[in-house]
């Protein structure tokens, strides 16, 4: 089993991202497994194809780019929570975040045990509810910044809550926040440096929101949340082999439950591959609002007059899947595809779901 990295088509798409941005500063978000595609080797396609600045979500993500050997500036785009962190952050030259009080004194703190500065970049919150200062806190922020020799401001960004809405209304009220705290920022004596706040979708979507920098990193996979009108290709799919191939007389039970009989003589082929690889994971419906609640619903009387079939493609030809995903095996209907064990079977999986012990191959 493997899951393949199409690397024309990651290279197309970042040369999409690079002339819609017309020459703005991209950051290559590499957080989550490189987006499912290998963090370390995600890295190095994004620098070879001139990403010259990275990102990552996790110290150790960051940790992992530099012990590789590629030299760009990353930056950290949360907070570190302890000294071992902030140490690691040091010892590899990684751009920290700065989101509050507690995260400016600890790096400090560190940075002056290890007679050291330590580049970070100022985190507002202008409307997500995560990291980051708070409007109002401006002249807290200039003070506390102004006596802390061992830590650099270089930058100072914020992070869309809706990009991807049909209704503008969110980016542009978070951008209006994001301008008066910079604004009060620099009146109290404050350099900010780079100022970036679009991820991929407001990039796109918002040339405004580009200020100095941008940060992209579903749009170099081509799995946007927003309809593709930019030519973006969707990058990376699985490969598993056949282990069994047999033929099932109909009425036959596949998988457990009993749930699902053979409609008619079948030819089935099974496939190690599951849930535990990441196969027919989705994300949970996670919000609790009645209008999220009927939303839900209406959705789901649609999937139920469409084709929600899961497919798979086995020499040339599409075969549905014959019963439940299980956890490490699943069976598809190959009935009148010639094929034998060891034939591969391709999968749409988005890369963000498999798992992380799943090889990446680049070709």
């Amino acid at each position: 089993m493997r899951y393949v990295v199409e690397r024309d088509y990651l290279a197309n798409n970042i040369e999409i991202v690079k002339r819609e941005m017309g020459g703005v500063p991209v950051i290559g978000t590499v957080k989550a497994n490189g987006y499912g595609l290998g963090t370390v080797q995600f890295a190095r396609e994004l620098v070879d194809n001139g990403i010259a600045l990275l990102a990552a979500a996790r110290p150790e993500e960051a940790a992992a780019v530099r012990n590789a050997g590629i030299d760009c500036p990353i930056l950290l785009l949360s907070p570190v929570a302890d000294g071992n962190e902030a140490e690691l952050l040091i010892d590899r030259s990684i751009t920290a975040c700065v989101g509050s009080r507690d995260s400016a004194l600890l790096l400090e703190e560190t940075a002056q045990r290890r007679s050291a500065v330590i580049e970070a970049h100022l985190k507002l919150d202008t409307g997500f509810g995560r990291y980051g200062f708070l409007p109002g806190e401006e002249e807290e922020i200039a003070k506390l910044c102004a006596g802390l020799p061992h830590l650099k401001i270089t930058g100072c960004f914020t992070h869309f809550s809706n990009a991807f809405g049909k209704d503008p209304s969110s980016v542009n009220r978070q951008m209006s926040v994001y301008r008066e705290m910079t604004e009060k920022l620099e009146q109290a004596g404050m350099a900010l440096g780079m100022k970036h706040a679009a991820n991929s979708t407001a990039a796109l979507r918002f040339p405004e929101t580009r200020l100095d920098a941008v940060r992209i990193g579903s749009a170099f996979l081509g799995r946007l949340s927003v309809p593709n009108e930019w030519g973006f290709q969707r990058v990376g799919h699985m490969e598993c082999e056949i282990t069994s191939v047999k033929h099932l007389p109909k009425d036959s039970n596949i998988g457990y439950a009993d749930l699902y009989r053979t409609p008619r003589d079948m030819v089935a082929a099974v496939v190690p591959v599951g849930h535990i690889d990441g196969f027919g994971l989705t994300k949970a419906n996670d919000l609790c609002r009645p209008v999220d609640k009927l939303r839900h619903l209406v959705h789901a009387v649609k999937d139920f007059f469409r084709d929600t079939q899961i497919y798979g493609y086995l020499n040339g030809k599409r075969v549905p899947l014959a019963g439940r995903i299980g956890l490490t095996n699943v069976v598809f209907d190959v009935t009148g595809v010639d094929c034998r064990p060891g034939d591969i079977v391709t999968l749409d999986v988005n890369p963000l779901m498999v798992d992380s012990g799943v090889l990446r191959e680049y070709v």
